[in-house]
């Protein structure tokens, strides 16, 4: 049976509000970029291990993201599924979207992962479409990366 979670939707990379770096580089976490293809940074508790321990468990899995409601629980209207495969932590500390306890444990909006779908690829305008939106809650799917449309690449 796939693994199935409530999880949490937001946007990084070149341009965000943070100061982000780009977040299609092998310098992410897992050390591959992807191109083409989506990719996202996930939640300390599925990526598996903490800033600076190198790549976690989770690197390189593919989940279906599917985003239904906004931030207040609203209906999305013009945001769509999509696959990315993981290739970045989002840590926990200061990071209260990312600070899950556990697998069971969830955030402020009730999810119990976040995925931080990486704007340099384009999986943040792919996901959140004409929504208008830069946070949704929905269902994240473990699938197999033979869904997943992309490249690995390493340097």
């Amino acid at each position: 049976m796939a693994q199935t979670y409530k999880a949490s939707f937001t946007k990084y990379g070149q341009g965000d509000q943070n100061g982000s770096p780009n977040c299609n580089t092998a310098t992410a976490a897992c050390g591959f970029y992807t191109y083409p293809g989506y990719n996202a940074a996930v939640s300390q508790n599925l990526f598996g291990v903490g800033p600076g321990a190198g790549a976690g468990p989770g690197c390189g899995s593919c989940w279906q993201l599917n985003p239904q409601t906004d931030s207040s629980g609203h209906a999305l209207k013009g945001a769509k599924s999509i696959v990315v495969k993981v290739n970045n932590l989002c840590p926990a500390q200061g990071n209260p979207l990312c600070a899950q306890n556990g697998m069971s444990g969830t955030n402020q909006y009730g999810a119990n992962v976040n995925f931080d779908t990486c704007i340099d690829d384009g999986a943040s305008a792919a996901l959140f479409g004409s929504s208008g939106v830069g946070l949704a809650v929905g269902t994240a799917t473990k699938v197999s990366c033979a869904q997943w449309s992309g490249s690995k690449n390493i340097t």
